[in-house]
């Protein structure tokens, strides 16, 4: 199978929405590399999986004026996690949650450490993913003088084993970056996903995706991440969400449709 999908958009439009992290899909003979059983993996999954982020990003594409671009990580994050460094600068890989993850979410070995394999699976899965985003963006930037990235993930409302539990876990969490957020990307977010209530940055996650080696420090590529904690969509303790994933899509329509008009007036 593919290991990632790229949805094209209209080609005026700047935006690409990356989920990464939305899929359960292990193929078999990586399924071998894990360490714990099936009743284990299949808590781990519903842990770590950014569940329905791919059907919010698809029904956002579909309200919005100009169908934006989508980037779709088709396997699990459990094979690689295309968002992390690939190697020693990344800080999730003290806990054994870098690129290809040794530990799981409770701290319970997920694979042989030192992992054998890892350069394997960056060779096969990490690099080409990161190739294919990097030339998407390269793209858009010919194409419409910019690209605007709107990286969307969900994350659980308890915290994980690896995870400081004092940190304040909003509703919706928006991670910035000096260089790649601008202010008017920020407030957009904000104020379209209003009735989510609480609100902040950077907590308990930080930062958003940019294709580093291209276009780390060029202010051509705009970005941000919505980060929504599931209990506001799926249910949780036997209580339905706040919101259903139909109006999340609507409110991230509206933010593609404003970073569409912003990112086309250079």
């Amino acid at each position: 199978m593919n290991s990632f999908s790229i949805l094209r958009g209209h080609p005026t439009s700047p935006v690409i929405l990356h989920v990464p992290h939305a899929s359960r899909k292990i193929p078999p003979h990586l399924r071998a590399q894990l360490l714990i059983d099936d009743a284990a993996l299949d808590a781990e999954l519903d842990e770590a999986t950014d569940t329905d982020t791919d059907l919010i990003a698809t029904l956002g594409a579909d309200h919005a004026r100009t169908h934006p671009w989508i980037v779709n990580n088709a396997l699990s994050r459990l094979i690689i996690d295309p968002e992390r460094f690939p190697d020693a600068s990344e800080p999730a890989a003290a806990y054994g949650r870098g690129a290809v993850y040794t530990r799981a979410c409770d701290g319970r070995p997920l694979r042989d450490e030192p992992f054998a394999d890892t350069e394997t699976l960056l060779d096969e899965y990490f690099h080409p993913y990161a190739r294919a985003v990097a030339e998407l963006v390269t793209d858009r930037i010919a194409a419409c003088g910019q690209a605007v990235i709107i990286d969307v993930h969900s994350y659980p409302k308890r915290p994980s084993g690896f995870e400081n539990p004092s940190v304040m876990r909003p509703a919706l969490c928006i991670g910035t970056d000096p260089l790649h957020t601008p202010d008017w990307l920020t407030s957009t977010t904000r104020q379209v996903f209003r009735p989510l209530g609480e609100i902040a940055e950077n907590t308990p996650y930080a930062g958003c995706y940019v294709p580093l080696d291209r276009y780390g420090h060029d202010k051509r590529v705009s970005a941000v991440m919505i980060e929504l904690r599931r209990d506001t969509y799926l249910p949780d303790d036997g209580r339905p969400g706040k919101l259903s994933v139909t109006q999340l899509g609507e409110y991230l329509a509206e933010l593609i449709d404003t970073a569409t008009e912003v990112g086309t007036d250079v």
